[in-house]
């Protein structure tokens, strides 16, 4: 695709509605309308939290200790996470049927390039409408959906027509939707990001957007300020890719109690090891560089 015909592209950005937690409320019926969180054990993490617990402001990947002082009444569920792949097949065959052109980012959100399908199917808003409607009488859950030009404005589209919604951001009215938002929603800007920006002066897109691109590439380094500067117009030529290649793999494991025992600790490492090393086997893939993350008791890293 083009950079000029990326213009009139028809992408999808399809995020299901509090995944996890709505499937398990189907799990468990009796808990539906109630506080539900997903996660177990004091030492966990909350995967995460229906509506009903958001309101208490339980968050995903927070500390499940947290999660209970924050909601005592709440209901904490452990994951299951072989459930939630099955869902997410069935959700993802149902995505195929609009378009063959998708690309899954986890088991709740992924892109679908509908250019092709609209003389099938009709408007990007039509067939949001008919890919939600599948996917409620398939699975019974609910999903939003942002429509726009481009993946970087989709994505923004689908979280802020939360929960069960339609955003459609039209082409001449993209940076009127995207220049007033904060500079942490731009793409790749994280915590270090954001601090670095906000030192500048520069609070929402606008103001990236009107910095000279050399003043951004000398306080951020060529490459983000590029990108940074890019995004902040809106222009993003990124296709939908259906294959795209997994970036990482992984292996973790929550422990009940403290690990001091240096033998047990390289014990548990091995064991992780092998099971990230046998997916990437199965995978046919290579290892370019190898990451090891610790959780030490008090949730730092």
């Amino acid at each position: 695709m083009s950079k000029q015909m990326g213009e009139h592209s028809t992408i999808l950005h399809v995020d299901m509605d509090a995944f996890y937690a709505s499937v398990s409320e189907l799990d468990y019926p009796q808990y539906k309308g109630k506080p539900l969180v997903v996660g177990a054990g004091a030492r966990g993490v909350v995967l995460s939290a229906n509506y009903a617990a958001r309101k208490f402001g339980i968050k995903a990947a927070m500390p499940v200790s947290r999660a209970q002082r924050m909601a005592p009444s709440a209901i904490f569920i452990p994951p299951d996470h072989e459930r939630y792949s099955q869902v997410s097949r069935k959700i993802m065959e149902i995505f195929f049927e609009f378009s063959p052109h998708v690309e899954p980012l986890s088991l709740d959100e992924a892109f679908i390039d509908v250019t092709g399908s609209r003389k099938l199917f009709g408007s990007g808003r039509q067939i949001a409408e008919l890919i939600r409607k599948r996917v409620f009488a398939s699975e019974k859950i609910t999903c939003s959906v942002g429509i726009a030009t481009t993946k970087f404005i989709a994505k923004l589209a689908s979280g802020r027509c939360k929960p069960n919604g339609i955003l459609e951001i039209a082409h001449d009215r993209v940076l009127t939707f995207l220049h007033p938002l904060p500079v942490s929603e731009i793409w790749g800007v994280g915590p270090k990001t954001n601090e670095e920006l906000q030192a500048l002066g520069l609070r929402t897109v606008a103001d990236i957007a009107n910095t000279p691109l050399e003043t951004l590439k000398r306080a951020l380094g060529p490459s983000a300020g590029v990108s940074l500067y890019e995004l902040a117009w809106a222009r993003d030529y990124r296709e939908v890719i259906s294959d795209a290649p997994e970036k990482s793999i992984s292996a973790a494991e929550t422990f009940a109690y403290d690990l001091e025992d240096k033998d047990e600790i390289f014990r548990e490492l091995l064991g992780l090891t092998e099971r990230a090393a046998a997916r990437l086997r199965a995978r046919q893939l290579r290892s370019k560089t190898i990451g090891l993350k610790v959780r030490f008791a008090d949730f730092s890293n």
